[in-house]
């Protein structure tokens, strides 16, 4: 289901996080999770792409390296389409996550490799790269 209001929303607030106008903090505390499955995945695919250790926005020494500001930007630009979102709904993983910081990452890689299968992995969140070309022109 797309909730327009939402998505236009979150795209509003994506745009001034990558802008560096909001910071981490108000990112997490702003931006909308429920009612349409793609807020959840780009929130939490945004949530990754930042340390929230600390209070910052993405500007100077937090800037995203350009492979991610690909996915933020994908992620934006999806939020401003009527599309559905395709892919299962990630789940955050405390203990994922911890496993993966100590190196055991590969005990995860079948279910990574099972959920890229879903669609055109390379232009997530979009499932299919003719959306996202079409969202370009």
């Amino acid at each position: 289901m797309v909730d327009r209001e939402n998505r236009d929303l979150g795209a509003v607030i994506l745009r001034d996080f990558l802008e560096g106008r909001i910071t981490n903090e108000e990112f997490v505390k702003r931006f909308p999770r429920r009612n349409d499955p793609a807020l959840s995945a780009v929130f939490y695919a945004v949530w990754l792409q930042f340390s929230d250790l600390r209070v910052h926005t993405l500007t100077g020494r937090d800037s995203p390296q350009p492979e991610r500001r690909i996915i933020l930007e994908r992620c934006y630009l999806f939020l401003t389409t009527d599309l559905e979102f395709e892919w299962p709904v990630p789940k955050p993983s405390l203990v994922k996550g911890v496993l993966s910081m100590i190196g055991l990452g590969r005990l995860f890689r079948a279910s990574e490799e099972e959920y890229k299968s879903k669609g055109d992995f390379a232009v997530w969140p979009f499932c299919r790269r003719s959306d996202y070309d079409a969202q370009v022109q």
